[in-house]
């Protein structure tokens, strides 16, 4: 009766908690949370599988302090107690004594908990591959017997459900979204794509009214205005309208998963980088961020696309904006709210040439990042790397497909607590433009 008892305690809970969560993230952590209340255990951790790389993806850790204490390591998807669960689909309670589980020697350097017991299960539905696995240690009372596997099965069972209806929730509204965004840009590249279209006829009414002022020897302020209209034309209409175009164009092919097409031409990159940058400057000192300049002036120019390089360098500039501003303490917003060019960290925006490679970085102050966290960035499979920011995690996707179009490679360097370099290197040898000469030529006809 007591076994009885606590399964049908641990349904009613699981299924209380689980059924209104849409986000996965959040169902995976309450999945967890819920785990170590059923069996009493001191804490544990979750992994999801990811089939595309055949390993089980570190996710969350209980107790909290625990959590803050360890780099998220994945592992392969057969190693281990967790490999050995994930791979038969069958639970396992392990018992080490006073000294420890010795294949857990790392966690006890970094956290200093002993692991003396330990349960694992898989998170499956009933005759279906498992999805993941939750594995729990140190009983508060007494060893992990077959009641607690019996419980944790049975919450599986739920949880795998729960996890698996936010996943399918997340994709629907994510196909939605880019539905939405690549029908908007659709939009706006036919209205963007009308201006383009009338932009010589423009240039071309533009110069015949010169042509004519000058042949009847008008010297009045129609010469004036006709300057003013033809600085307009050449600085702001003809550019801006052909960027709004490519842009729309760009997010529809992004949305509609069409191969990317960049229209390469000889640049300097350092300029584009900085035109990149300073338009973020606002939403900077709105999160009391200070952006700071250290770009390679005289680098040899080359062939690529401005609209890209300016898309990855608001993305991440934006994302380490986020960064800095989760790490800024209330009382220290409390006592500078309103301040004008009040900062409490910065952003570096850094820029070298050598040996035919364009490097560019984001240095942020932020918290830093785990292992696990970079890995799935540049996996593309990250949402957010702070709890509090929104986005769609599409960000570092498109950043990673910006660059590749390019040849390009990102790279990330970070330690929790130590802030991060997002690096984006561009080799001078993958570069060519629209016409498919190399830069050095390009340039000598230009």
């Amino acid at each position: 009766m007591a076994e009885l008892a606590r399964l049908l305690d641990a349904v009613h809970m699981a299924t209380q908690k689980l059924a209104s969560t849409a986000d996965t993230n959040v169902v995976l952590r309450e999945v967890l949370r819920i785990c170590v209340e059923a069996v009493g255990s001191s804490g544990g951790s979750i992994y999801i599988h990811e089939p595309s790389t055949k390993t089980l993806k570190f996710l969350h850790v209980l107790p909290e302090e625990i959590e803050r204490k360890l780099e998220r390591l994945d592992i392969p998807d057969d190693y281990g107690v967790a490999g050995e669960v994930f791979q038969t689909g069958k639970s396992m309670i392990n018992e080490y004594g006073t000294e420890g589980d010795p294949h857990r020697r790392a966690i006890v350097r970094r956290t200093g908990l002993t692991v003396n017991n330990m349960i694992t299960v898989p998170l499956q539905i009933s005759g279906l591959k498992p999805i993941g696995v939750v594995q729990l240690v140190n009983k508060i009372h007494g060893p992990f017997d077959d009641t607690d596997e019996a419980v944790l099965d049975t919450i599986s069972d739920v949880a795998t459900l729960a996890i698996s209806n936010s996943r399918m929730l997340e994709r629907s509204t994510k196909v939605a979204a880019l539905e939405g965004m690549g029908r908007a840009a659709h939009d706006l590249a036919n209205k963007a794509g009308v201006l383009v279209t009338f932009l010589p006829d423009f240039e071309r009414n533009l110069r015949g009214l010169r042509e004519t002022l000058n042949e009847a020897g008008v010297k009045s302020d129609a010469c004036f205005y006709l300057e003013m209209l033809e600085g307009t034309y050449q600085d702001v209409f003809a550019p801006y309208s052909e960027r709004v175009y490519r842009y729309a164009k760009l997010i529809n092919d992004l949305a509609a998963g069409k191969p990317l097409v960049p229209v390469k031409k000889v640049r300097d990159f350092g300029t584009v980088v900085r035109e990149a940058a300073e338009y973020m400057e606002t939403n900077a000192r709105r999160n009391y961020t200070r952006i700071i300049y250290d770009l390679q002036s005289g680098a040899p120019q080359f062939a690529f696309d401005d609209l890209y390089v300016i898309r990855i360098v608001e993305n991440l500039v934006g994302n380490a904006i986020k960064a800095v501003h989760e790490t800024i303490p209330d009382e220290w917003l409390a006592e500078n709210s309103g301040k004008q060019d009040a900062a409490y960290g910065s952003v570096t925006v850094k820029y070298r040439y050598a040996a035919g490679h364009h490097v560019m970085q984001i240095i942020d102050s932020g918290p830093g990042m785990s292992p696990g966290t970079i890995r799935q960035i540049l996996g593309g499979s990250a949402k957010s790397n702070w709890d509090t920011s929104g986005g769609s995690g599409l960000g570092t996707k498109v950043i990673v497909e910006l660059a590749s179009a390019h040849g390009a490679k990102l790279s990330i360097n970070s330690r929790l607590g130590e802030g991060s370099t997002f690096e984006v290197d561009f080799p001078e040898e993958a570069s060519k433009d629209a016409t498919g000469q190399s830069p050095s030529l390009a340039k000598s006809r230009a």
